[in-house]
């Protein structure tokens, strides 16, 4: 099964700040010698932090999963997407107005 996944830079980075602030917590906790209270208010803290990323993740479709485009049966020419029409500056002046994009010299 093939799936295309993407992502918002958003979502990376709330990603990346939380294993960040993990690190510290745990360092913190490993390295002082904080109270079982302590404890339990930074890694609190921590799965609230994850558990409302998600939320707001899931909230505005920060991770899109999508199945990739069908391909076309080999007996049928591949579709061609219709790309957007457009025209240079010049093809909306009128031949002999003497009219110019730029303002009067003058």
């Amino acid at each position: 099964m093939d799936l295309h996944v993407r992502i918002r830079r958003w979502v990376l980075w709330w990603f990346y700040v939380g294993i960040v602030c993990g690190l510290v917590a745990v360092v913190n906790i490993l390295a002082r010698d904080a109270t079982r209270l302590e404890e339990r208010v930074i890694l609190g803290i921590g799965v609230w932090f994850w558990l409302l990323g998600g939320l707001v993740c899931y909230a505005c479709d920060g991770v899109q999963f999508e199945k990739p485009p069908q391909q076309p049966p080999r007996g049928e020419p591949p579709r061609v997407e219709q790309q957007k029409e457009w025209h240079l500056a010049s093809d909306f002046l009128l031949p002999g107005g003497r009219k110019s994009l730029l303002p009067p010299k003058y």
